[in-house]
């Protein structure tokens, strides 16, 4: 059985995580500072001889970072990483932009990054962390009190609760970083008052909107002019692009049976509107957004290709999984020692890796265990004794995170327990106190002759310190343990077809 690298490996005990998250509720919606990304001013300017390269599908890059307490509590887990990545690629299906991991995502521990109250020291840790040649993404318990934000020099923020499988906050960021402003740029902050006449203009500070902190100004004031409803300023007004109709609410906001806003406005020429909730780069809630614009596809896909091409890899990529994995071993809740467990599933097409999920209770609601391995075995750590455990695979791979997750099986937890005398069935294994490299043997059921048989040994830690396959060929067996073994108690198990046997053995070096 072979697990990934311990920067990859991850063991969550769940019941630590959410309640450590402030609610979305609590959260603004977006912290990205204003402004208008000189690229885009000069790709408006030179109209549609620009618009886009090419229909085909663009692939970009992503390096995701998990963070989590000084301790190691409270970080994003694997699978609610996974409905994010495909809540992303949803989003921006009908751009034809997609998504994948460029490489292992990045475990990061820090109490002062995890929930940093500030963009400077959110800054702070892009710039310490970044990866070259993706998009880098910060999953965060609090993102400087947003739900996500974007620094156009560094990379994207999302907190863990705005990143739920029907959230759009990170396809909105990602627009940011695309250089999509807000539809309502230069209301940021503001209040919108009907009762009031609209400007003409507004003045927005984009104190930390830059390509690079040395651009930035000791007075970093910028003027918008406000976007009219009959779109005859769309071009040099708001964000620039005319086929997102005018808004001006800078707060979340909720809409109706047709997506708009529910609060009417009024722009400088008097004309009375309500704002479009569909569009992604809107505040308007999740459940209205649906889209990002034609005229903001074309920007983010020139984007992509011409200033953030380092992003790209040319595809295509690998196909679909289409399968959730069998699961083999244990099932119909068999019993176990709580030490050793080993759980089995048959491969998935396509798949690179796997995330399983351990839990006593069916729901999975709190999963105790969250582990992710590239093989298709796992030995679970030591379990409560006399206990039913309740376990799940999800297959994925770097280009792939849609995939179902198999349905659940069950197993028992048994006390393992010394053996002086035999089965009834036969078995028996000793002596049970010996040196190391000292033979024991074994004396097995009639049932157990020549069918393969799998022998492990684990420390009370439940690490694996040997395995070896020998099939059965008579009852009784000599079994020769590793001369390398430490002084200590240690659990020899044997599996076959037939059941399952285990043994206490003490090692002794004196």
């Amino acid at each position: 059985m072979r697990l990934l690298l311990p920067l990859f490996f991850l063991l969550i005990i769940s019941a630590a995580l959410p309640a450590q998250d402030p609610v979305k509720s609590a959260l603004a919606p977006c912290g990205s500072p204003v402004g208008v990304d000189p690229w885009l001013r000069t790709f408006r300017q030179q109209g549609p001889t620009v618009a886009d390269r090419s229909s085909d599908t663009l692939y970009a890059a992503v390096q995701v970072h998990l963070l989590a307490s000084d301790a190691g509590t409270g970080r994003f887990s694997p699978g609610r990483l996974l409905d994010a990545l495909c809540q992303l690629n949803t989003d921006f299906t009908a751009s034809g932009i997609r998504f994948y991991l460029q490489d292992n995502w990045n475990n990061i521990n820090s109490t002062a990054w995890w929930k940093h109250d500030s963009i400077p020291q959110g800054i702070e840790l892009m710039l310490t962390n970044n990866v070259a040649d993706a998009l880098n993404t910060y999953f965060v318990s609090d993102p400087a009190g947003n739900c996500g934000y974007n620094l156009p020099y560094a990379g994207i923020a999302v907190a863990h609760s705005c990143s739920g499988p029907s959230d759009h906050t990170w396809a909105h960021e990602i627009g940011h970083a695309l250089s999509l402003p807000h539809p309502f740029l230069g209301w940021e902050g503001k209040t919108y008052n009907f009762d009031q006449s609209t400007p003409d203009t507004l003045t927005y500070d984009y104190t930390y909107f830059h390509d690079s902190l040395e651009a930035q100004l000791p007075v970093p004031l910028d003027t918008a002019l406000v976007e009219k409803l009959d779109g005859s300023n769309c071009a040099v007004a708001a964000d620039l692009i005319c086929d997102t109709k005018s808004d001006y609410l800078s707060y979340r906001w909720n809409c109706d049976a047709q997506h708009n806003s529910l609060v009417k406005q009024r722009d400088p020429s008097g004309q009375e509107f309500y704002s479009d909730g569909t569009l992604f780069m809107s505040y308007a809630a999740d459940a209205c957004q649906n889209r990002f614009s034609d005229d903001q596809i074309a920007v983010m896909r020139a984007n992509l290709q011409i200033k953030k091409a380092a992003w790209l890899d040319p595809g295509p990529p690998p196909p679909p999984i289409a399968a959730t994995p069998v699961l083999l071993d244990p099932i119909d809740n068999v019993t176990l020692p709580n030490i050793g467990v080993q759980l089995h599933w048959a491969p998935v097409a396509g798949a690179t890796h796997y995330i399983v999920q351990a839990t006593r209770i069916a729901s999975f609601a709190v999963r105790e265990f969250e582990l992710v391995s590239t093989d298709t075995s796992l030995t679970l750590p030591p379990l409560s004794v006399n206990t039913r455990y309740y376990w799940r695979v999800r297959p994925f791979s770097f280009w792939n995170f849609c995939a179902g997750t198999s349905p659940a099986e069950t197993f028992m937890t048994g006390e393992i327990t010394a053996t002086t005398s035999p089965d009834a069935d036969g078995w028996r294994c000793y002596p049970t106190c010996l040196a190391p490299g000292q033979e024991i043997t074994i004396e097995t059921p009639a049932a157990w002759l020549n069918r393969p048989a799998y022998y492990a040994l684990y420390d009370l830690t439940g690490r694996l310190c040997w395995t070896s396959t020998n099939p059965v060929h008579q009852t009784r067996m000599r079994l020769v343990l590793p001369a390398n073994l430490s002084g200590g108690m240690y659990c020899l198990v044997v599996r076959t077809a037939n059941g399952v046997k285990t043994e206490r053995l003490v090692v002794s070096t004196r």
